[in-house]
């Protein structure tokens, strides 16, 4: 059975006239007549009954026409839902991030456009260290990451763009000498008992604060080890030692913590969106362009890749 048949049936079914019919498809009148004896022939029934004044529907044809409206309208559904999808403006995208992301400005607002842009596309959010992204970026289980640089080898695999360049703070507990201070350096805090991101996560943060201390001139004494950056500050908050975290995170205003400036060289942290270069997901890359856009609803927080 053709589709162009059953249109034929409906525009005769509907008009009730085999010329309006034509009209409407415009086709002449013969190839319409055809479609329709080649569809009775293959049915074995008569679908109309054709007088002087037009025609009507046998009670063969009044069992048919339901049928065809909803064949016609499940393939239009389908065909939109194709275009869509083929476009990018449905189906799922799989985004990674990291716990201290949510606080950073760059994430809410870049997952509330696109929302705001693509509503019917699916957002899988997955918190994951930065190491567990890279894994699953690479295996194609997330499509995208947001993530601070690491050394892990999986990143060379990928490919990246800078959203945000974050100031480190130290973290100090309010009761700290050296808290009331507007900057300080780093080598200031030699002494003190440091909260670290655990070495099992692969952690840019914690490769940074390593190397920055050792610039400073002195390797930090490990006190505690952490997963997440609002688990360091909650261990600052009650007195076990001092740590590195993002300006993003005083928006966490956990009481016992300041948070000061550090005038040491590097001392920043950055957020990069990580993909697989060759994904090729449409929705990924419209995910990438809106991140990419200037001066867009995202605001001056996103910057373009280096």
């Amino acid at each position: 059975m053709e589709i162009r048949h059953l249109r034929a049936f409906i525009a005769v079914a509907e008009e009730r006239h085999f010329t309006r019919a034509a009209q409407r498809l415009h086709l002449s009148q013969p190839p319409l007549s055809q479609q329709i004896q080649a569809l009775e022939a293959e049915l074995g029934v008569r679908l109309f009954e054709r007088g002087r004044s037009g025609v009507s529907l046998t009670a063969a044809g009044q069992a048919l026409l339901p049928q065809a409206l909803g064949i016609l309208d499940q393939l239009q559904r389908a065909a939109e839902q194709a275009r869509r999808a083929g476009q990018g403006e449905s189906g799922s995208l799989a985004v990674g991030f990291a716990g201290s992301m949510p606080f950073s400005a760059v994430m809410p607002q870049l997952l509330h456009a696109f929302h705001a842009a693509w509503p019917e596309v699916e957002l899988q959010l997955r918190e994951q260290p930065s190491r567990d992204q890279l894994d699953d970026l690479v295996a194609r289980r997330l499509d995208v990451g947001l993530i601070r640089p690491t050394q892990h080898a999986e990143l060379a695999a990928l490919d990246t763009r800078l959203l945000l360049r974050e100031p480190l703070l130290a973290a100090l507990h309010t009761s700290h000498p050296l808290a009331g201070n507007a900057s300080l350096r780093l080598r200031q805090l030699r002494d003190e008992p440091f909260i670290l991101y655990s070495s099992t996560l692969g952690s840019g943060l914690r490769e940074q604060t390593l190397a920055l201390c050792l610039k400073a001139g002195f390797s930090p004494r490990i006190a505690q080890e952490v997963h997440e950056m609002p688990t360091l500050i909650s261990l600052v908050a009650a007195g076990m030692g001092v740590g590195l975290v993002a300006e993003s995170m005083q928006r966490t205003q956990m009481p016992y913590v300041r948070h000061v400036a550090l005038d040491d060289a590097g001392a920043h942290s950055d957020i990069l969106l990580a993909w697989k270069r060759d994904n090729p997901s449409v929705t990924l890359r419209n995910f990438l362009q809106l991140a990419a856009a200037r001066g867009n609803a995202l605001g001056a927080g996103l910057k373009p890749e280096a």
